[in-house]
């Protein structure tokens, strides 16, 4: 990547344009032609830089319930256990991780669907010896960003207070579209709108009502953090005093490096409630013994990833 791929990326990250030709002003913010914006996106695409452009849901806004998962299963038992917990279409992101507790993943189950029977059922199919299941009950930093620039992560802004959608016919439609990659084309909401069945203006005009309720997180580019030079990661999970929670939270949640933050259900025999996910160029557990002894956290565990398993969008209302 040179200085106008790491400047164009940074942009298609926090401030993707909401207009009918977004790439032409992405252009004239750059001092580039929209044909020459376009030729970087779909280079850096075909990299395997760029994830993709596109709507980031809440889920539970929608009806979605969802929920971390961490199975236990006997080493001989990983291959074909992590078959069946891919193979749900509900499973965005899978790993393995270096503790008993092994197979760590996310579950998310559209309206209508019980979340405990679904994971319930899962455990049985894969033989797992013991599993948690462990709900966010309060989010301190999400929607990260990787600045290509200044090598570092940064935030995607503070968590937003989704309101509850019913979601309906034509909700489900836009969904569907808009969660799709955009396509690299001068006019690529006209494309979408076409596909959802609506007007390019009020395919625009429903994602900013989206973004205003909450129920879209974001209208932005993904990119993969591991191609863009943050190759390290290690999930930390905290045992936080009750009390502490809130500054422990929101001190970890601004802390460089810390992409995720959330915190979670635990339970008697596991009584880890925060959990955060740590990027970096090098060394993360270096990292991780530092603000454990900024912040006085004495009782915490790292769960580094061993392999990743399975990592993609969640597609809502997928047939």
């Amino acid at each position: 990547m040179d200085k106008k791929d790491r400047k164009l990326l940074n942009l298609v990250q926090k401030e993707f344009p909401l207009e009918e030709s977004p790439f032409a002003l992405l252009g004239e913010r750059l001092g580039l032609s929209e044909t020459e914006v376009l030729s970087r996106l779909e280079r850096l695409s075909q990299e395997g830089i760029l994830r993709q452009i596109g709507g980031i849901f809440n889920p539970q806004a929608l009806g979605y319930r969802t929920t971390l998962a961490a199975f236990e299963v006997p080493e001989e038992g990983i291959s074909r256990a992590a078959e069946v917990i891919n193979a749900h279409p509900g499973v965005s992101h899978n790993y393995l991780r270096d503790h008993r507790l092994n197979l760590w993943f996310t579950l998310a189950v559209p309206p209508g669907r019980n979340l405990e029977e679904e994971l319930a059922s899962l455990a049985r199919a894969a033989a797992a010896r013991r599993y948690l299941i462990l709900p966010i009950r309060r989010v301190f930093r999400i929607a990260v960003v990787f600045d290509l620039e200044e090598g570092v992560t940064g935030d995607g802004g503070p968590p937003r207070i989704s309101e509850n959608l019913i979601p309906d016919e034509r909700t489900v439609r836009l969904v569907r579209a808009t969660q799709e990659p955009l396509p690299l084309v001068p006019r690529p909401f006209s494309e979408v709108a076409r596909q959802a069945r609506v007007s390019e203006e009020e395919l625009l005009t429903w994602i900013r009502e989206m973004l205003r309720r909450g129920v879209m997180r974001r209208f932005a580019g993904l990119v993969r953090h591991h191609r863009a030079g943050f190759r390290e990661n290690i999930m930390v999970a905290w045992r936080v005093p009750e009390e502490r929670m809130e500054e422990i939270g929101r001190a970890l949640a601004s802390e460089p490096g810390i992409t995720h933050c959330y915190e979670r259900e635990s339970y008697p025999d596991w009584p880890y409630n925060l959990y955060t996910m740590l990027h970096a160029r090098k060394a993360p557990e270096e990292r991780v013994a530092e603000i454990a002894r900024r912040h006085h956290l004495t009782d915490y565990l790292p769960l580094r990833t061993v392999k990743e398993l399975k990592k993609t969008r969640l597609k809502l209302f997928t047939e």
